[in-house]
């Protein structure tokens, strides 16, 4: 009896083979999950930062879009103060050069359309449009409007 009773505490001491084998299956399938998520994980990172950095730009045009003011929406007043390129002269107009897209985002577009809200108000519509590799998310649009009043 008392060999039976050693015996059998010795085994209740490790591992069954079961026990290992559903530890590495568990181990491998969070291994093969984790190996499948992260390229998507980082493909949404750039698709974020692409619209981080797009939604900065059309801030910063808003602002200097504001800065200008109401009187001082036309042409050859945003070409003088440095927020429009010089083509094309009448609206949408483009800032591409101006701010460099082309440095920041792959076949980048800006347009700044104004038009008017009322009498004492205009309409600025300033978009970001950028196109690159579909597999890294690098296509998107991003539009923002602001009211600019006379003062």
């Amino acid at each position: 009896m008392k060999t039976m009773r050693r015996t059998c505490a010795r085994r209740k001491r490790g591992f069954s083979l079961v026990e290992v084998m559903v530890s590495i299956f568990l181990v491998a399938a969070t291994g093969t999950i984790f190996y499948g998520l992260a390229p998507m994980a980082a493909k949404t990172g750039k698709m974020v930062g692409n619209y981080q950095q797009a939604s900065s730009i059309l801030q910063h045009k808003v602002d200097q879009l504001r800065g200008v003011g109401y009187g001082r929406l036309t042409y050859d007043e945003m070409k003088n103060a440095g927020i429009i390129d010089t083509s094309p002269s009448s609206s949408p107009y483009r800032f591409n050069t101006v701010d460099a897209l082309s440095s920041l985002f792959p076949a980048a577009t800006g347009t700044i359309a104004v038009t008017d809200f009322n009498a004492k108000v205009k309409q600025v519509v300033v978009t970001l449009t950028w196109t690159g590799s579909a597999a890294k998310q690098g296509n998107g649009t991003l539009t923002v409007t602001a009211l600019v009043p006379r003062t």
